[in-house]
């Protein structure tokens, strides 16, 4: 291993960055289903961009 190479450290501390970067959102993703915080994957907009009101909501889940 080059070790007093500077080129080895600069390209392993960017390695290092993009590794931290690919693997965060999917350890923050996993600790926030394990607290029970989870997202709506439900959307309430229609194909023509308006909200749904309160009894069209309600009946989806019916």
């Amino acid at each position: 291993m080059p070790w007093g190479d500077w080129q080895f450290w600069l390209v392993t501390l960017i390695a290092l960055i993009a590794l931290i970067l690919m693997v965060r959102p999917i350890i923050s993703a996993g600790s926030l289903r394990r607290r029970g915080i989870r997202s709506s994957s439900k959307a309430h907009l229609t194909v023509e961009g308006r909200q749904l009101n309160r009894s069209q909501r309600s009946s989806e889940h019916d």
